[in-house]
Parts: structure tokens; sequence; C-alpha cells
């Protein structure tokens, strides 16, 4: 994606530039602490902004700080998982236009408010639930088995409405 390459960039401009002081860790791997990856991730949405104009802050922030996050209204909130989710990422070849994909969605909502309120709606919901599932700890494997069919169930929904 476009913000990985950003963050990759700029991950290495601050690496090479000597303006930050950085940890090797015990096999040689470079560390960048918390402060590092807000530059790193201020940086990388600057590039993202230089590509798609005005985006989000989803893609680059997922991208340098790695797990979930919530986004609600223009504010980013870092979740933290109680629950190991296995995941499978595939390139389908199948390219996406983020910009023509928001004018879409926004033509639609002008032509049918009511519809897509409800749609929203469904998936603010989904998405509430899912948070409280993720960040909720498990008290043992049943209730992990559990909360991984729940998972299931709402990210099979939340596809269905996009």
């Amino acid at each position: 994606s476009s913000a990985a390459f950003c963050v990759s960039l700029s991950a290495a401009f601050i690496a090479l530039s000597d303006s930050v002081n950085l940890d090797f860790n015990h096999q040689g791997w470079l560390m960048f602490g918390e402060s590092e990856l807000e530059l790193v991730n201020k940086w990388a949405f600057e590039g993202e902004k230089l590509i798609h104009g005005k985006p989000s802050g989803i893609d680059n922030t997922v991208s340098t700080f790695g797990n979930m996050i919530k986004f609600r209204s223009g504010a980013l909130t870092r979740m933290k998982s109680n629950m190991q989710l296995k995941m499978l990422i595939t390139n389908t070849k199948v390219g996406r236009n983020t910009k023509a994909l928001v004018a879409s969605v926004s033509e639609r909502t002008l032509r049918h408010p009511d519809a897509m309120t409800a749609v929203f709606t469904a998936v603010d919901s989904i998405s509430n639930k899912l948070a409280t599932i993720i960040e909720s700890p498990a008290s043992d494997e049943c209730a992990i088995t559990e909360k991984e069919v729940l998972v299931e169930e709402l990210m099979e929904m939340n596809q269905g409405l996009l």
C-alpha cells in the first residue's frame, strides 16, 4: 500500500538523518521508540497527503504501530487486543481507487439518505461490538472459541454491508 511505502520511507530517512537517538536491540535490529514512531507516522501521513489529497490517517497509523485502531469522526484510537487473531491477507491483484470509492459512497448517500443512514448505523454497531469483543479478556478456551465465532460473524456482516 502507499501508506506502508510512506512509513518505510519515513523510517529510513529518520534513521539515516541521525536526528533521533535510536537503539539497536540484541540482534542488531533498529528499534524505534514511541516518540520516533510518532515522528515516522507524522511524516508518513504527509506522504499520504501528497498521494491521496485528504487521507484519514488510518493506513499510515496501522502501518506504523501495527495492531488495530478505532476511527470515528477524524479521531484515531489505538486498540489493545486481548485475543490473538489469525488472519490471512491476500493480494487479489484488483486495483482500488479509494478516492473514487469515497465519491461513490457520498453520491449514494445523497441519492438514498435513509438507506445509507441505516447502513452506516449497522456498520457502527458492528464496529462497536467488535471492539468490545477484541478488547475484553477471555477467561478460558471456550470463551476464546466463542469470541472467534462472534468476530467471524461480525466481519461477514460488515463485508456484506460494504
